[in-house]
């Protein structure tokens, strides 16, 4: 597989003939000089003989453009959740409170959290919310939410 080096990421080439439903997000070139590449959102990689752009395949965007190559951008990674020590860290310092979403609704808030010695690296259960005093939103319970990226 051709490789091209975009933004500092080594992205793998798209060889194979392939529809993205729904389309993803892809740098798009005709030639492997990186500043005549852009980011489109691809919807299919198809032969060659469906249009000629005078490459083995044709990139089709959503705007409708034809493209020589592509390369499927990598997704963000999720922000981390925090841990049960981390969260029991955050509260006992009087920074917040937490509740569990029943259907999108918060019924509870408690200030305080105690877990069993021994899953203090757990990660906190997806129903559970967390929010600052000073937000009315309530916030998934990720480290960069609790800490502000510091830990």
């Amino acid at each position: 597989m051709a490789t091209i080096n975009y933004n500092g990421m080594e992205l793998e080439e798209v060889t194979e003939p392939q529809i993205f439903d729904p389309p993803k997000k892809c740098v798009v070139f005709d030639s492997y000089d990186e500043k005549m590449s852009t980011i489109r959102n691809v919807v299919a990689v198809l032969p060659a003989s469906f249009n000629k752009c005078g490459g083995i395949l044709s990139v089709i965007t959503e705007e409708k453009q034809y493209w020589k190559h592509c390369a499927i951008l990598p997704d963000h990674p999720k922000p981390r959740r925090a841990t049960n020590r981390e969260l029991s860290r955050w509260l006992a310092h009087g920074n917040g409170e937490w509740g569990i979403s029943k259907f999108g609704v918060i019924d509870k808030a408690e200030i305080g959290w105690f877990y069993d010695t021994g899953y203090e690296k757990q990660t906190l259960q997806s129903h559970l919310r967390v929010r600052k005093w000073s937000d009315t939103e309530w916030h998934e319970p990720t480290v960069d939410y609790l800490f502000g990226g510091n830990k």
